[in-house]
């Protein structure tokens, strides 16, 4: 029987013993869910277009200044998975409402920051609470809708529910992304860059409060084991190896590959990321960061390395037109935020109005399709090497590049949750997520590499260095392709390996 769409493999909800959500709590939540996601997304691309005037104004170094975008990686994608192991072995309400608080209360004090040093500490633990919102925001969404019919927010197909709220989920999060350019721009242009930073309260520290009363106590099952135990030493562990990897990464392109500085924490990073994953094969299944048997459910990995990929083939272009434009066009970051809207405005227009008929594609030829798109679609942008050529050709070029990356990360999102049990829907989310922020951190050291490189001999205005960078996105588009190709079986393949994958990590 050929594969006919995204089904789930995980196992039936436990019956909360809480009284049924009314559909305005159920739609509230949604919406304070997805916009913890937006203020996540928001507050990297607005922070990445204000860096010139707070280092006018702190009187910071260019190779300092990047620091606090560096800083909010290195924690946000450290504490991801242990966010995610809490919510789903305790609770994720306090995980989710502790987070979205400390995100307005630091953005506070950020927007008062009158050194550097200060301001990046700030940004560091902003990263932390940011990484306890998203599994947490995950887990609970998942807990809500488990019937095939939410009362006029439902989608016509099997696990309904579940595809409506990861639809949400990635709206919020590519509009957040492209809005932060056009808000920040905004911002910039007729108030101060410390606004970046205090409009974020405005949102999260009232909807925090709103989240405390009327997220249920019992929203979700909680884990049913008698030994509820965190790995502390894997968690360190791993947290350890994901700061040092993100540091060397964020450090290459200045300082060269080939330094010390770069190698000596890539390679202790790497050799703690050994020691992590084989001490979680020694562990039972309740204690485990990572529980082992979810690397051998059917396409678990392929994608867990689809995330890896889909977040760069959104922010690379960005990334690399962002610092082009301003140089070669004079445009205002206002100006720049206007030119990459069409992405934000596109996503949103895909997740709330394509994910049926996203998701019920069969899965292999569909990732393979979006993969190719966005991948391939950057060959415009490496010719679009004029402003006249906007419309012809950047502007096509956004509107693909996202159609196909905003479609690899739905049917991944959705493949990757909809797989594993109930209880660990929180660690689950934090793996694709942390896939993410690594895939970006590792892609962009690549680019800004090629772009260091290419333009001490090519400066701006040439065309050079940006078109080189490009050509990378279209590789690794065919990458992904290829990846699919090989390693994705169809559900009949899949199911027919279940039980002898499961049974072989068990043993």
């Amino acid at each position: 029987m050929p594969d006919r769409g995204i089904t789930s493999n995980a196992e039936p909800d436990v019956p909360s013993s809480s009284p049924p959500l009314s559909v305005l709590v159920r739609l509230l939540l949604v919406a304070i869910f997805s916009c913890a996601l937006f203020v996540d997304a928001f507050m990297t691309s607005a922070m990445v277009i204000s860096l010139d005037k707070i280092g006018l104004e702190l009187r910071v170094t260019a190779s300092v200044i990047p620091w606090l975008i560096t800083a909010y990686n290195l924690t946000f994608g450290s504490f991801l998975l242990l966010a995610g192991r809490i919510s789903d072995i305790y609770h994720p309400k306090p995980v989710f409402v502790t987070g979205f608080f400390l995100l307005g209360v630091l953005g506070i004090g950020g927007g008062f920051s009158q050194d550097i040093i200060s301001f990046i500490v700030i940004r560091a633990f902003q990263g932390i609470g940011a990484a306890m919102t998203i599994p947490s925001a995950t887990s609970m969404l998942t807990a809500m809708y488990t019937t095939p019919k939410s009362q006029g927010l439902v989608l016509t197909m099997q696990e309904s529910s579940q595809v409506h709220l990861c639809k949400f989920f990635a709206a919020a999060g590519t509009l957040g992304l492209s809005l932060g350019f056009v808000l920040g721009g905004v911002l910039l242009q007729f108030a101060t860059w410390r606004w970046v930073l205090w409009i974020v309260p405005v949102l999260t520290i009232p909807l925090s409060i709103v989240s405390y009363f009327f997220i249920p106590k019992k929203i979700r099952p909680l884990s049913t084991h008698s030994q509820k135990r965190l790995d502390v030493i894997g968690i360190l562990t791993l947290i350890g190896s994901l700061i040092l990897l993100i540091y060397a990464l964020s450090q290459a392109p200045i300082n060269g590959w080939a330094t010390l500085i770069v190698l000596a924490p890539l390679l202790v990073s790497l050799f703690m990321m050994g020691i992590f994953f084989f001490r979680q094969t020694r562990l039972p299944e309740y204690q485990a960061v990572i529980p082992t048997k979810m690397w051998f459910i059917p396409n678990f990995s392929v994608l867990v390395f689809i995330s890896f990929c889909t977040q760069i083939n959104l922010t690379g272009p960005i990334l690399v037109l962002s610092q082009y434009w301003p140089v070669a066009y004079n445009w205002t970051p206002l100006s720049i935020g206007l030119h990459v809207l069409p992405m934000g405005l596109t996503s949103t227009l895909v997740c709330i109005l394509l994910p049926r008929q996203i998701l019920q594609l069969p899965p292999r030829p569909a990732l393979v399709g979006a993969s190719s798109m966005a991948g391939l679609s950057s060959i415009l942008l490496v010719y679009s090497s004029s402003r006249e050529k906007y419309w012809s050709f950047t502007f096509p070029s956004l509107i693909l590049i996202t159609v196909g990356s905003t479609a690899a990360y739905m049917i991944s999102n959705v493949g990757i949750v909809m797989s594993v049990p109930s209880e660990q829907v929180g660690v689950a989310a934090a793996i694709f997520s942390a896939a993410q922020q690594v895939g970006s951190a590792i892609n962009i050291a690549i680019l800004t590499t090629i772009l260091v490189q290419l333009m001490d001999q090519h400066p701006y205005p040439s065309y050079t260095a940006p078109s080189s960078a490009l050509w990378f996105l279209v590789a690794l588009g065919v990458i992904q392709a290829i990846v699919v190709l090989s390693f994705y079986h169809p559900k009949s393949q899949a199911c027919s390996n279940d039980k002898e994958n499961i049974e072989m990590a068990s043993q």
